[in-house]
């Protein structure tokens, strides 16, 4: 706590696991989490466990199964409410919706695909969803949760396009800045939003901690 007799919100941001399929250019293609996925996200949630069960008091998820999926096994299982939000599903990718890398690069070539990791504000997916477009939403999401937290300490289960923009609210990268961190599968961040007679402020605890 930074200001006295602040109101604290703790939020937890956790990228999904590994899918089935393996690395690809995923998107909104639903695809839910292997074994290894799996394993991924319980070993990363359980590390923070106080007296053999999570700390959190309610759970946000992205409805896409990678993440819902596990979302909703965390809640049942530890009696923890969940909240589905469709302003956290992944950035939609267009035509290379569900391709790899050289899946892309074959059937287009590589300058798109260069363009958009060296700037993806200006250089959309073909038939994609823009970065500004994903990053309003994602605006809104963030404000709501703000605005109406479900708990004290919360746990949001996302996207790497969507947990960067979740980050970029706080640290105010430009927006060229899209997917400056290259989290890892079922790495997790920590923010700290106090409440205080001056307003309202929100501290990075720590970003991308697989441990």
């Amino acid at each position: 706590m930074r200001f006295p007799n602040a109101d604290i919100t703790t939020i937890d941001i956790m990228r999904h696991g590994e899918p089935v399929g393996g690395r690809m250019l995923r998107g909104s293609t639903d695809h839910p989490l292997s074994e290894t996925g799996w394993k991924q996200v319980s070993d990363a949630v359980m590390r923070h466990t106080m007296d053999g069960r999570p700390p959190y008091d309610a759970i946000v998820s992205s409805p896409l199964l990678r993440c819902r999926e596990f979302a909703l096994w965390l809640g049942e299982e530890f009696d923890v409410p969940v909240e589905i939000d469709d302003d956290l599903a992944e950035l939609h990718l267009g035509r290379w919706e569900g391709k790899t890398h050289a899946q892309v690069f074959a059937d287009e070539g590589s300058e798109q695909m260069s363009a958009f990791w060296f700037n993806p504000c200006q250089a959309a997916p073909p038939e994609g969803e823009t970065l500004s477009a994903l990053d309003a939403r994602v605006s809104e999401s963030w404000q709501r949760l703000l605005a109406n937290p479900p708990g004290k300490h919360v746990l949001v289960v996302a996207h790497l396009f969507v947990c960067n923009a979740l980050l970029r609210q706080v640290l105010e990268q430009p927006l060229s800045n899209g997917l400056v961190m290259d989290l890892p599968y079922a790495a997790m961040s920590r923010l700290r939003h106090e409440r205080h007679a001056l307003g309202e402020t929100t501290f990075v605890e720590w970003i991308g901690c697989q441990s």
